[in-house]
């Protein structure tokens, strides 16, 4: 089965990327799929690499990503209205996108889980 997240909540507000880093992990252990993990609204601040990553979650999301094979996908609008920006403060292993992608993977996917 494949899975595509949406985070949309901060990381220090809400937990939200560290729940979708549990998530993902789980479902990878048990042998599914996570095709894209695409950051909306606050959540797209966990891609900037000058804000603080005290739990680490930033580092761990990046990692998976390249051991998992899927993408990082920060929605570019939201991110604009956040200063964050491709070459600039975007972190490592994160991409900036349209909603174009977001609706890719929500037709793609078997399952899309919102945190």
């Amino acid at each position: 089965m494949r899975f595509d997240l949406l985070v949309q909540g901060a990381p220090l507000a809400t937990g939200a990327p560290e729940r979708a880093l549990k998530f993902a992990r789980a479902a990878i252990g048990a042998g599914h799929r996570v095709g894209r993990m695409f950051f909306y609204d606050d959540g797209v601040s966990v891609a900037n690499r000058f804000a603080a990553d005290e739990s680490g979650v930033r580092t761990q999301l990046a990692q998976l990503a390249a051991q998992a094979h899927f993408e990082l996908a920060v929605c570019v609008t939201a991110a604009g209205r956040r200063g964050i920006r491709a070459g600039e403060s975007l972190a490592d292993g994160f991409v900036i996108v349209g909603l174009g992608q977001l609706i890719e993977a929500i037709e793609e996917s078997d399952r899309l889980v919102s945190f």
